[in-house]
């Protein structure tokens, strides 16, 4: 009969010195990881922080776990050991798992004395810089922006004008109930004058007088603008230059003429999202064009609408984004 299993001392010594090893490596591993992670490289030290939620409590419960083993005698030596090889594997996992940009020598950040990785708040805000530096760049070359992304609502309001009254004689003419006439545009909508090109920038009336009716771009002419005024969100300035990075994608280099497009929203953005609301838009209401001298707005329903865009040769080998904006469907519009 087994009087059962008696390990050399020697090599009970070995095992021990291993697994102790082992723990020692990790725990000094860490530490060292923790440190730099926390120390003037990583700034904020958000990912000293993962490491230590990480790795810490795996550590002291190896260590408290290889101590009750050594405790037991040899019996518990092996149990120990695969506790320490499992205890050690979870570690490099949650390394791998947390720390995987650090680790993966292709997406390795790559730091000079004195920079640190940036956090959350600061790539949201070279974002929005590289966001605002596009949008500039497209307001130098043409009138996109200045017309369909920065105007106020009451911006767009002023570029349609006011109702043209329909006169006979030198006189206004009234409907049935008394109310003033409007001279219509095709489709039943409202014909407008004193239309305020929004490329002015805010208060235009205030500063320009008349010469704020007259085309930002071509002083000799009228502002013109159709029955709709329209425009994207405020805050949509990534909508905006996400949609003109797709549209330059379509452009035939080799065409020398103005290239028009017409695309669904879905098509610079994907086909998620309720991409309309990103649009705004008013036009003057063909029921009731006014109360009194107070002109009667509606707002559009972009439903079902394509954006159009133009772009011209820039004289450089490339092209330059004329214009941008949503185009609503106009049976929505009644």
């Amino acid at each position: 009969m087994s009087k059962g299993f008696k390990a050399h001392p020697d090599n009970l010594a070995k095992a021990a010195k291993g697994a102790h090893g082992h723990a020692e490596k990790v725990e000094r591993f860490s530490s060292n990881l923790d440190a730099k992670t926390r120390g003037r490289l990583l700034g904020k030290g958000r990912y000293g922080q993962i490491v230590e939620e990480a790795l810490r409590p795996i550590i002291d419960s190896m260590i408290t776990d290889m101590s009750k083993a050594m405790a037991k005698g040899h019996r518990s030596i092996g149990h120990g050991l695969d506790i320490t090889r499992k205890n050690i594997n979870e570690a490099e996992e949650a390394i791998r798992k947390n720390m995987r940009r650090h680790q993966d020598g292709r997406d390795a950040v790559h730091l000079k004395i004195g920079d640190r990785v940036l956090d959350e708040d600061d790539l949201r805000d070279r974002y929005n810089k590289q966001v605002a530096e596009r949008i500039n760049g497209l307001r130098g070359q043409g009138h996109g922006p200045q017309r369909h992304l920065d105007p106020t609502d009451d911006m767009l309001k002023e570029r349609l004008g006011k109702p043209k009254k329909a006169e006979v004689g030198g006189k206004t003419s009234v409907d049935d109930h008394g109310k003033p006439k409007c001279h219509r545009l095709e489709g039943g909508y409202i014909q407008s004058e004193e239309k305020v090109d929004p490329a002015h920038g805010p208060n235009a009336k205030q500063r320009l007088g008349e010469d704020a009716h007259l085309d930002a771009e071509d002083p000799t002419k009228k502002h013109k603008c159709d029955a709709f005024s329209t425009g994207f969100n405020p805050g949509q300035d990534d909508a905006f230059m996400h949609a003109d990075l797709h549209l330059r994608s379509l452009l035939d280099p080799d065409d020398t003429s103005p290239q028009i497009f017409r695309i669904s929203p879905e098509e610079a953005w994907g086909p998620d999202g309720n991409h309309h609301e990103k649009f705004r838009d008013f036009y003057i209401d063909p029921d009731r064009p006014m109360t009194g001298d107070t002109i009667n707005y509606k707002p559009v329903d972009f439903r079902d609408a394509k954006l159009f865009a133009m772009y011209k040769p820039d004289g450089k080998g490339g092209h330059r984004l004329v214009t941008m904006y949503p185009e609503p469907i106009r049976e929505r519009n009644p």
